[in-house]
């Protein structure tokens, strides 16, 4: 059954509006094709600095594959250089049990 990794940022020590584009020009993209996910999206948790990204995956095991990967590894150094350490974010897979 479908898998979603769901990265959850901090922003609240870097400026919102530069993340948002950098997020949206160029990070997303990049993440999506070097995940290898289906789709990827992502929205900012309302009156809040936290911002998701969601990658949605065929099943588990393409999920951990990408988790697992030298490409997310990359992904994850890029971000940090980026952001100078400065967001801090977490990850959870997410594995769909119904759908309706």
């Amino acid at each position: 059954m479908t898998a979603y990794l769901i990265v959850k940022s901090d922003t609240s020590l870097v400026n919102q509006e530069e993340f948002d584009d950098w997020y949206q020009v160029e990070h997303l993209n990049e993440a999506n094709k070097v995940l290898m996910s289906l789709n990827a999206k992502r929205a900012w948790i309302k009156g809040t600095k936290l911002h998701l990204a969601i990658y949605k995956f065929k099943n588990k095991k393409d999920a951990e594959k990408a988790i697992s990967s030298e490409g997310l590894k990359m992904l994850i150094q890029k971000f940090d250089d980026k952001w100078n350490y400065k967001v801090k974010r977490t990850r959870e897979l997410l594995e769909l049990s119904q759908e309706i």
